[in-house]
């Protein structure tokens, strides 16, 4: 009895090992932090605002910390939305978010504004994909980050179908 309780133990801590190996990426963890309320005319006032015809990315990289600060400009959702989230996948230098909206209680969409932030992500060269749910066929968020030469920067995406470039 106690050769097969030792040999059990034994082919579980080699199976945990093995499993914990081949899952080294998904200890990265994405989240919204917050997120603006439905949007009017343009993102934020004055000259510097982000015309509602784009969707842009700006991020910051905290290499102590290991946490990527994104923020997503004129992100689409319905005007109802519910609960805003993300979750995130990685493959190999490829690091994908999508977007969520857990309702789509109103009929009508608007723009928002994300904060997200990943945690636990090892400084390097990444390309980006944001999934946005209203996305469609526009141009895509998708842009490359030397993060441990570049730590912070932009990317924007034309975008010209509702809920964009409606001029609210």
């Amino acid at each position: 009895m106690g050769k097969i309780a030792s040999a059990f133990l034994s082919l579980i801590f080699i199976s945990l090992l093995l499993a914990s190996c081949e899952r080294e990426d998904h200890h990265v963890t994405a989240s919204v932090i917050d997120h603006s309320d439905c949007k009017g005319l343009k993102s934020g006032s004055g000259e510097e605002a982000t015309p509602d015809t784009l969707s842009c990315i700006s991020y910051s990289y905290d290499s102590l910390s290991k946490t990527l600060s994104l923020t997503h400009i004129n992100a689409g959702f319905n005007c109802c939305p519910g609960k805003l989230t993300c979750d995130i996948d990685i493959a190999g230098d490829t690091l994908v978010i999508y977007e969520y909206e857990s309702a789509a209680g109103c009929n009508c969409d608007c723009l928002y504004d994300l904060e997200i932030s990943v945690e636990r992500l090892e400084s390097k060269r990444y390309t980006f994909k944001i999934v946005e749910p209203f996305g469609g066929d526009q141009q895509k968020l998708i842009f490359e980050a030397d993060l441990p030469n570049e730590p912070a920067g932009s990317f924007c995406a034309i975008r010209k179908q509702y809920p964009w470039g409606m001029g609210f």
